[in-house]
């Protein structure tokens, strides 16, 4: 698995950390609220084909926090920034969770450096009665029980404890997401309005065991985005493109070509 390039840019006057591999046609990837570790094999797979960007969010991980960060919605405007920054266009956006949500709050806005969106167990809305569990108020052991599904994965990851510096980012990432996140919880009211603005082609992607958002939520999404296609995945739960990176890699290049 070839490194990643890295690089610190300053886009809105923060100074961003951002990964890049791979060439061909421009995809974003928008990680979650946990953050992104480094170059996951899913990463790797999708830069045998394109050429990925992979950000860590303003607050998040190595990248500056700002003023100007008081919401989600000011990462959706963020990002149609660093797109422009970059000089980017017919970009595929890939959100994660948060990230997810960070690209329905780009796509609401403009499009016009977007091809296409794909959606992984995404937050932003509220399913009535079907609310997310309070993450925040988890415990670390809990909180990887409720994110994986693979008890393989789950033993492995309960028995890695990290390091002193990754805790630092870990805290650091929680506590960007608990600021942005806490109340109302992993949802902005005022987006599901919007989403029938979305006008480039949108696939979410699903785990069937995700206890964070059941994949009821890939229904409603579904249901308020013009033409959106879902793909589930089987025997996976919320980090779908962790537990099952080729099964995720292989529907997200099916869909995008």
């Amino acid at each position: 698995m070839a490194d990643p390039k890295e690089a610190f840019v300053t886009v809105c006057e923060c100074r961003t950390f951002v990964r890049r591999a791979g060439a061909g046609r421009p995809v974003l990837f928008l990680h979650g609220a946990g953050g992104l570790p480094g170059w996951q094999p899913f990463l790797a797979r999708l830069a045998e084909r394109y050429d990925v960007l992979a950000p860590d969010h303003p607050g998040y991980g190595q990248s500056e926090s700002q003023q100007w960060l008081e919401e989600v919605a000011d990462l959706g405007q963020f990002y149609l920034e660093f797109l422009k920054a970059f000089d980017l266009t017919g970009v595929q956006v890939i959100g994660h969770s948060l990230g997810g949500w960070i690209a329905l709050e780009m796509a609401t806005r403009s499009t016009a450096r977007i091809k296409s969106l794909t959606l992984m167990s995404s937050a932003g809305i509220r399913v009535k009665n079907l609310g997310p569990p309070d993450l925040f108020a988890m415990d670390p052991d809990e909180l990887v029980r409720t994110l994986f599904h693979d008890k393989l994965l789950i033993e492995q990851q309960l028995n890695t404890p990290p390091t002193p510096e990754q805790l630092a980012t870990i805290t650091r990432n929680r506590v960007t997401s608990a600021r942005l996140g806490w109340n109302p919880r992993l949802f902005n009211p005022k987006l599901r309005k919007w989403l029938r603005r979305i006008d480039v082609p949108t696939h979410i992607v699903w785990g069937d065991q995700d206890k964070i958002f059941v994949p009821a939520y890939a229904t409603e999404l579904q249901n308020e985005i013009p033409g959106a296609q879902v793909t589930i995945i089987p025997d996976t739960g919320h980090m779908l493109h962790i537990e099952k990176a080729d099964a995720v890699a292989d529907a997200v290049v099916a869909f995008a070509g």
